[in-house]
């Protein structure tokens, strides 16, 4: 009787560490402030062409299995879609500016370093995870036509109200964030 009593003891905690899977509704598109705010940013001359290429180059596809940064669901599984999240608002911003096409200008952006954080709010009556705090830290180097230079980006993102007002919003908006940081800085040294 011991054993099994000792034996269900520990299946329970296993399956009370392992935390459970979580997929949240994340959605890939620059929000439209963050696209007004790419429209002040002026080219010199024509529009440039560019022609992006990541290294390595699954990191559009990339998606992280994590918990969260904080006590509430840092045992959770949740699946962050880093990569896709932040490539596909990146290209987005770009092509505020410029014409992505096959045969543009090579920009080559290598991803160093990748990490998107966040806190699910916390509280008893929450029936859905929402991430009320996302951090997003993108260190890169830059390829543009032989010009070089590297550069770490990062947002840091925190909703004030209780409970949270969106499931990913806030995650989301940091996202956003450094992908403006990171097309201002393509944009600054095509200016330079």
């Amino acid at each position: 009787m011991k054993k099994l009593l000792s034996s269900a003891v520990i299946v329970f905690m296993a399956v009370g560490l392992s935390g459970c899977a979580i997929s949240l509704p994340f959605n890939n598109r620059l929000a439209y402030s963050s696209i007004t705010d790419m429209k002040s940013v002026q080219i010199q001359g024509e529009k440039p062409r560019l022609s992006i290429t990541w290294n390595p180059a699954d990191f559009p596809q990339r998606i992280d299995i994590q918990g969260s940064d904080g006590f509430v669901g840092g045992g959770s599984r949740t699946r962050v879609p880093t990569g896709v999240a932040l490539s596909s608002r990146i290209e987005e911003a770009i092509s505020t500016y410029a014409d992505l096409v096959p045969n543009g200008k090579d920009l080559t952006i290598t991803i160093l370093e990748a990490h998107s954080g966040f806190e699910y709010s916390a509280g008893m009556f929450n029936i859905t995870p929402a991430i009320d705090v996302g951090k997003v830290t993108l260190n890169a180097s830059f390829n543009l036509n032989g010009k070089t230079w590297t550069q770490q980006f990062s947002s840091y993102k925190k909703d004030p109200t209780i409970g949270g007002t969106s499931a990913t919003g806030i995650l989301e908006s940091a996202w956003d964030d450094v992908a403006v940081q990171v097309a201002k800085s393509v944009a600054s040294h095509i200016n330079n």
